[in-house]
């Protein structure tokens, strides 16, 4: 059987980590070596691990995905390059190592796509044989059975305190605090302080397991203990008002659940 292929994944914004992690986990020939959300400490990992895959963000704080590959001393991996601004794709194929180019959110499609050409660049087969014609058009990857969310069979997520990257399952939360640009995490068995808008994180979790109830809040269902007119009580006694504008679909989906 083929040595798996290698994969890095270097992304400021956690939902990245979350959603491409789970693709590399999909695909049987593909390993998750590593991965970070500090360019400086990506960019010492890459080399030290030397993996076969690199997937890039472009724009990252303090140092570009174009300046972490000036600064990567050669041989460089394969790179895929992640981003949410298509109009840097030109300046990003200017580097040999530079693969594909995908755009955010990256779908599973787009993902195997990717996939195809690093295998091709490889001259990787999954089943061990005799690597491909460069020339020739790489051999599609038969894509397992469809996911319709991703983020609702993840086990964990990164979250980045100071700086360091702290494993938080999503069962550990018991409801989330917004404040500007900055979240508290309120953990079962502690408080974590993150950077990060409530967005990117409503973005990041499973919409089956938590609800957005008001502008600052977010609230794991499971937790809810108490649901008093328009006010819900958290188990380790926490009260939230239900915002205006967000009580007709949280009484909606608290509902389903009602006898």
């Amino acid at each position: 059987m083929s040595k798996p292929i290698s994969c890095y994944l270097l992304d400021d914004e956690l939902p990245a980590h979350v959603v491409l992690s789970k693709f590399i986990s999909r695909v049987p020939y593909l390993e998750l070596l590593g991965q970070n959300v500090d360019p400086f400490e990506g960019l010492e990992e890459v080399q030290t691990l030397k993996p076969d895959v690199l997937f890039l963000d472009v724009e990252m704080p303090d140092l570009s995905g174009m300046a972490f590959l000036k600064s990567l001393p050669h041989p460089h991996p394969v790179v895929v390059m992640v981003t949410a601004s298509p109009q840097y794709a030109a300046d990003t194929y200017n580097f040999e190592s530079v693969t594909h180019y995908l755009l955010k959110p990256v779908g599973f499609d787009k993902f195997l796509e990717a996939i195809n050409r690093v295998t091709k660049r490889l001259g990787y087969t999954p089943d061990g044989s005799a690597a491909p014609d460069l020339g020739a058009p790489a051999q599609p990857v038969a894509p397992p059975a469809p996911v319709v969310d991703p983020r609702e069979n993840v086990p964990y997520f990164l979250v980045k305190e100071d700086k360091k990257l702290i494993r938080v399952a999503p069962e550990d939360i018991v409801f989330v605090e917004g404040m500007k640009d900055y979240l508290k995490l309120h953990l079962t068995s502690r408080l974590l302080v993150t950077h990060m808008t409530m967005s990117k994180l409503e973005e990041m979790l499973p919409a089956s397991q938590f609800l957005r109830i008001n502008r600052s809040y977010i609230v794991r269902r499971q937790a809810i203990d108490e649901i008093d007119g328009n006010q819900i009580t958290t188990v380790d006694g926490k009260k939230i008002p239900i915002g205006v504008t967000y009580r007709e679909a949280v009484m909606n989906e608290l509902k389903k659940n009602m006898i």
